[in-house]
């Protein structure tokens, strides 16, 4: 997988392809040989909070394809996660509220996955925290003063959105969850 840095919205993203605005990988996320080509794409339909009639769905991702391992992965723009149905945005301000004490229950109410959905995400931030930390801390050295997770990610919520801080762990070798 690549991730498009800074590309923070669908629309910026639909904006940027629609420009020829974006580019691939210099080189191959698996074996860095340069220069990986365009292999296809696939549609992604990410946007879950509008209307159908309102939707930005389908979104367009470009695969690419590496001559030299034979492998093949995708641009995601920094907005999308992968493998997963909805935005970092809207994952952020559900865990956020989790974490300042509001029930899944209560929620999904306002945000719109389920509460077992939201229990999941706030499960695998939790137990990949040491891993995120050790990944943010470079970038922000502040985060260090944080040892547990439940004060932690709301202060890196209050630096940087959590898209931006799951592509930092991604760029320093830590899965994203």
């Amino acid at each position: 997988m690549y991730i498009l840095a800074g590309i923070m919205s669908l629309m910026q993203y639909m904006t940027q392809c629609h420009d020829g605005k974006i580019a691939g990988p210099a080189c191959c996320p698996q074996c860095n040989r340069a220069n990986p080509w365009g292999h296809g794409g696939y549609p992604r339909k990410p946007d879950r909070l509008n209307s159908p009639s309102e939707s930005l769905n389908p979104i367009w991702i470009q695969r690419y394809y590496c001559p030299g391992c034979h492998k093949t992965c995708s641009a995601l723009p920094e907005c999308i996660p992968p493998r997963r149905w909805y935005l970092w945005e809207t994952q952020q301000t559900a865990m956020l509220l989790f974490l300042l004490g509001h029930s899944a229950r209560a929620i999904e109410k306002q945000v719109k996955p389920s509460r077992h959905t939201i229990k999941r995400w706030v499960t695998r931030l939790m137990a990949q925290f040491k891993v995120h930390k050790d990944a943010l801390c470079v970038h922000l050295p502040s985060l260090g003063l944080f040892i547990e997770p439940i004060s932690f990610w709301p202060h890196v919520f209050n630096k940087l959105p959590l898209s931006t801080a799951m592509h930092l762990c991604h760029v320093s070798g830590v899965p994203i969850p």
